[in-house]
């Protein structure tokens, strides 16, 4: 417990710990401004300017936490680099191009705050509260987020939040609420999607949902829950989780023709005419002409696209149970494939 400070001290002692118990509470020593009882810093006194905090400006390292900011013009400050501003009001703040690089700001409070070309790349903004605030232009590369909330918040395309979330790319990185790294990836992801969205960015919104479902993928896979990891890596590897038609095209013909590999192996295909019926299989590859191989596959694949696109033409039919039971598989895949279809390009016209 920390000793009463001088009367001409601070003495400011934010109860983060109500916030959280991993928070360190530091009482502030430094020296009342003019005639408040408490510093420049943690004043309850709006509107304050770069010439009232430059004297007491702080060192990387430092703690300003509970510091009262609203309306403070901040403007290129490159004070608060490595600096930890937990449970901050930046409440109308001027922080434009102002470096947060590594600093601690968790917690802390950006409502109609200008954070234009504001840097936090590396900080902390777990629990923060940013609404109304203008982030065009600004970096959150590296920034930990899990658990920010974000509302109303403007940016534009050069506005960086980088390409995966620093809970991916960090060995074992340390989570305010102890969730999984990549369950608190996947938190983060869901969040940026509601931002892309609303500032009418649809590729990084499309992105950001493959991002999410790629980090759930991997947390499936992670704790053992191998029913929805197989059915996440089914949707990546068919549609790209809903996102990409041409996935679903190129499932489609591997799909085809691979049934048309197994059709002659499975029993074949006979094809009816006026001049009788002829049985294309591979009975006896090992003596079989090469033209007959390539005839036997060409038929095969055609019935496999006339089957998996549901046409059914009724020269052609498979032979034995096993090609007839493929057949039917395919049928059904087909009908499938071509509702996924119709279902991603709907979805993609609304991102």
């Amino acid at each position: 417990m920390s000793s009463d400070p001088p009367h001409n001290r601070c003495g400011y002692n934010p109860d983060v710990t109500l916030i959280h118990e991993n928070i360190p509470q530091i009482t502030c020593y430094r020296p009342v401004w003019n005639d408040r009882d408490r510093c420049v810093w943690h004043a309850r006194e709006a509107g304050k300017s770069i010439t009232d905090l430059k004297e007491l400006k702080p060192n990387p390292g430092e703690h300003l936490d509970g510091a009262y900011l609203e309306g403070a013009k901040l403007r290129d400050v490159d004070w608060f680099s490595d600096v930890s501003l937990v449970n901050v009001d930046f409440t109308r703040a001027d922080v434009r191009a102002t470096d947060f690089s590594g600093a601690q700001l968790r917690f802390s409070r950006f409502e109609y705050t200008n954070a234009i070309y504001a840097d936090f790349s590396g900080s902390d903004l777990e629990g923060t509260i940013m609404s109304d605030t203008d982030l065009r232009s600004a970096t959150l590369v590296e920034t930990r987020l899990n658990g920010a909330i974000f509302s109303d918040v403007y940016m534009n395309r050069d506005t960086d939040f980088g390409e995966y979330s620093v809970y991916e790319t960090e060995a074992t990185p340390e989570t305010l609420y102890e969730t999984h790294p990549l369950q608190a990836a996947a938190w983060v992801y869901r969040e940026l999607q509601e931002i892309y969205h609303d500032n009418s960015l649809p590729t990084l919104n499309r992105h950001s949902y493959q991002r999410e479902k790629d980090a759930r993928r991997r947390l499936a896979w992670k704790k053992g829950e191998y029913g929805n990891a197989i059915k996440y890596e089914l949707s990546r590897w068919i549609m790209l989780y809903g996102t990409s038609p041409y996935r679903i095209l190129t499932a489609s013909i591997i799909l085809m023709l691979l049934c048309g590999v197994l059709y002659p192996l499975a029993g074949g295909v006979r094809i009816t005419g006026d001049g009788g019926s002829t049985t294309y299989t591979f009975d006896h590859v090992q003596t079989a002409p090469l033209s007959w191989i390539v005839e036997v596959l060409l038929q095969s694949i055609y019935f496999s696209v006339v089957t998996f696109s549901t046409l059914g033409y009724g020269d052609i039919k498979p032979v034995g149970y096993w090609a007839q039971l493929l057949s039917g598989i395919e049928a059904i895949l087909g009908t499938l494939f071509a509702a996924l279809l119709v279902f991603v390009l709907a979805r993609s016209a609304t991102w």
